[in-house]
């Protein structure tokens, strides 16, 4: 990709969502919102950090504070892997097939891009699953003026893991090897559960303090 999402304005990259071009797409966004979703979770210890009132929890935060710097950059990189994961299943795709064997390089080509892009999505739904544990953390031990900050880290990290699992579904239908579909299969749906018992868990955490 020549344009790097992560060096746009946010007005650049919203246009060029709303455009002809086939990158940057739904993954992309998705994980710009989960770059959004840690950036939450460390402005909420950012803001409980070096307070008096909150004390005990200092060295959590501070290691909250790390630990979102490092993904919201993950994040970042994998905005920019996603579109090109796709570039190249949409190159294989393009493959001509008019013969058995540039049929048979074109299978390969695909089935080779697909895990490629399926790898690629489930480290995104693992990082999200990762965002949502430290939103669950600021809002227990954070300062509770920040809590709907927290709640927004978890339901942005949420909403970036489903859009993610969904391309790794599409993605796995241009697989054939079976085994590596049942497993990717079985990884993404046990980060999906975990992420939807994080979400479930911050949320009941901040009605309580609302």
């Amino acid at each position: 990709m020549e344009i790097n999402f992560a060096k746009q304005t946010i007005k650049s990259f919203v246009e060029d969502l709303n455009s002809t071009k086939p990158m940057p797409g739904g993954g992309s966004a998705a994980a710009i919102c989960g770059a959004m979703a840690a950036a939450l979770a460390g402005m909420s210890a950012h803001m409980t950090a070096g307070k008096k009132k909150f004390a005990d929890a200092e060295t959590k935060m501070q290691e909250i504070i790390t630990a979102t710097n490092v993904l919201q950059q993950e994040m970042l990189g994998m905005a920019q892997e996603d579109a090109d994961m796709y570039s190249l299943v949409l190159q294989a795709y393009k493959l001509p097939k008019n013969t058995e064997e540039e049929t048979g390089h074109r299978k390969q080509a695909i089935e080779d891009a697909s895990k490629a892009a399926v790898v690629a999505s489930l480290k995104v739904t693992n990082a999200s699953v990762r965002i949502m544990k430290l939103a669950y953390a600021v809002v227990v031990a954070g300062n509770p003026m920040m809590v709907t900050d927290g709640a927004a880290s978890a339901l942005m990290a949420r909403a970036c893991q489903r859009v993610a699992s969904y391309n790794v579904r599409i993605n796995l239908g241009g697989i054939s090897d079976t085994v590596f579909k049942e497993k990717a299969e079985q990884e993404m749906q046990r980060q999906l559960t975990e992420g939807k018992q994080m979400e479930e868990a911050v949320l009941k955490e901040v009605e309580k303090r609302m």
